[in-house]
């Protein structure tokens, strides 16, 4: 037997959580072929993995690079962690479906994230389609955003959709279910999104029954209206036959850490009533998003060059103030209340600030915080992304210690082959999955190896309902990451973001090596995975 690669003398952890074994691993093209001790025969491709931990490839159960794969098809700075599947069209975001007069929202949108999209579609599968003629280096599974069926349905308006509109939105959804995607996405602090009611959402998720769609959402609250945000989405999970998955999950703000452990309770409570609840959280202590988040809901309203034409007003500006200035002095916001010295500038397309708090920004213009927040984003038009440190490691530690939470980067793919990313992103996008392994596994030994892996392959593929992908088995995909467990972890800081993890060893997507030591190698191995 002639296999296109061996990967002999390692050590096989298969996904599933079972006991780790010797066994060499045997590929045949895009397949698996064979996993059993001291194989023996030739191949086009062998790779010693003697000392080395060889697992299925990482998939990131929450991912944003959506809206950059037009200009960055490889994703390189989550392959070389060992992620070979995103799971993309989060948190109410997505590049279509697409009002052919509604474009420029969608557009808006992609530079609001920090990317420039060119839109050459309209309905979901015309996406899908544009999508598979790129050169992936990643597989994709998408999913369709609350917000882009909203904007595509009724513009962005806050307020309810009337019946026609409501009937569109579910047509729309449909549509996309069927050309692929693995249901819809709400981002329920973020505009349109955030201007959906209770009832809306259940009626949309409903109508995704007969379907097999899962409703992924980036709840309504993090921070002081945590708990009432958790149950909502259990309560559209409950109404409507679906299942949930709860984003990035987290406690934000100091004043509403100690009610991680009431949220990770009302998930075991609702997967011991049978519903299919689940969650995923990143392994920091400090999130990022656009900074208009740090806006009440209604200066949203009609889109971002709205949001900004107001803040050019002196007394909305002061209605704003009036409204989030806290007692103690901190800015209150849909992420929690926050200091500004919490608030550090990740992104604005001036390197003078990127990397600045906004405390920082504050003594070096002689304005107060509000009023130097509200500038920068005026003056950059609203796209402003930053990092807020509002988070405890200690409900980190919780949530990656709960058998229900997997492990998503909700970040981006990068290059730095072609030039980074502008500013200081998240260290997020580059170490996410070789931190939880390096820092959670083997430094603090919060889970095992097996189940650290497990969280990042085997459990989002059983979550997504992917049959032959997320375990090492034989007939499964070829997708496959190896690497060292005595040196594995990010290297990714705050202040300096832009750095490759060190210990993965090979990242093979679809039977194609893709990482190799310190190489990339850009390649078309990755696919659309449609529902």
């Amino acid at each position: 037997m002639a296999w296109s690669l061996l990967i002999k003398n390692g050590t096989v952890i298969d996904g599933s959580g079972g006991a780790r074994r010797s066994a060499d691993v045997a590929l045949e093209g895009d397949r698996i072929g064979v996993i059993a001790p001291r194989l023996e025969g030739e191949a086009a491709q062998v790779i010693d993995a003697q000392g080395l931990m060889v697992a299925p490839g990482f998939i990131d159960i929450h991912s944003h690079s959506d809206f950059f794969y037009q200009h960055c098809p490889s994703a390189e700075s989550k392959v070389r962690q060992g992620v070979t599947t995103e799971v993309v069209g989060m948190c109410s975001f997505s590049p279509a479906p697409v009002h052919p007069d509604r474009r420029h929202l969608i557009e808006e949108l992609a530079a609001s994230l920090g990317s420039r999209l060119e839109i050459a579609w309209s309905g979901f599968g015309q996406y899908l389609d544009y999508l598979d003629s790129l050169d992936l280096s990643v597989n994709v599974v998408h999913f369709v955003g609350h917000g882009a069926l909203r904007l595509a349905a009724m513009g962005a308006d806050d307020r309810s959709p009337s019946p026609t509109e409501l009937a569109r939105m579910k047509e729309l959804l449909k549509e996309a279910v069927e050309a692929g995607a693995y249901g819809f996405s709400t981002g329920l602090v973020y505009a349109p999104s955030a201007f959906a009611d209770t009832q809306e959402l259940v009626e949309l998720a409903r109508s995704m029954v007969t379907t097999g769609g899962l409703y992924f959402s980036h709840i309504r609250g993090e921070a002081n209206t945590l708990v009432e945000a958790v149950e909502e989405a259990i309560r559209i999970a409950a109404e409507s036959g679906v299942g949930l998955q709860i984003a990035h999950i987290k406690a934000a703000g100091r004043e509403n850490w100690p009610k991680m452990n009431t949220v990770l309770g009302l998930i075991d409570e609702a997967r011991g009533r049978g519903l299919d609840v689940s969650a995923d959280v990143y392994p920091y202590a400090a999130s990022s998003t656009v900074m208009v988040l740090l806006l009440p809901r209604w200066a949203h309203d009609g889109g971002t060059p709205e949001l900004v034409k107001r803040l050019a007003n002196a007394e909305i500006r002061q209605r704003i103030v009036s409204e989030c200035t806290q007692p103690d002095g901190r800015w209150g916001t849909p992420a929690g209340s926050v200091a500004w010295d919490d608030v550090m500038i990740a992104t604005c397309g001036d390197p003078r600030y990127e990397g600045m708090t906004i405390a920082e920004l504050a003594a070096k213009s002689g304005r107060p915080g509000s009023e130097a927040m509200m500038d920068l984003l005026m003056r950059h038009d609203g796209k402003v992304s930053m990092v807020l440190f509002s988070q405890s490691e200690e409900n980190v530690r919780k949530a990656i210690r709960h058998s229900a939470v997997m492990i998503g980067s909700d970040s981006i793919g990068l290059t730095c082959g072609s030039g980074p990313h502008p500013g200081k992103p998240h260290p997020r996008m580059y170490g996410s999955f070789p931190r939880v392994l390096g820092r959670y596994v083997r430094e603090q030994e919060l889970l095992s190896w097996e189940e650290g892996v497990a969280r990042m392959t085997g459990r989002p593929a059983e979550k997504l309902g992917l049959r032959d992908r997320g375990l090492l088995r034989e007939g499964f995909f070829a997708d496959v990451m190896i690497f060292d467990p005595q040196t594995i972890g990010d290297e990714a800081t705050f202040r300096d973001p832009h750095r490759y993890p060190r210990g993965v060893s090979h990242v093979i997507v679809n039977g194609d090596i893709v990482v190799e030591g310190d190489r990339f190698h850009s390649l078309p191995a990755g696919r659309v995975l449609r529902h």
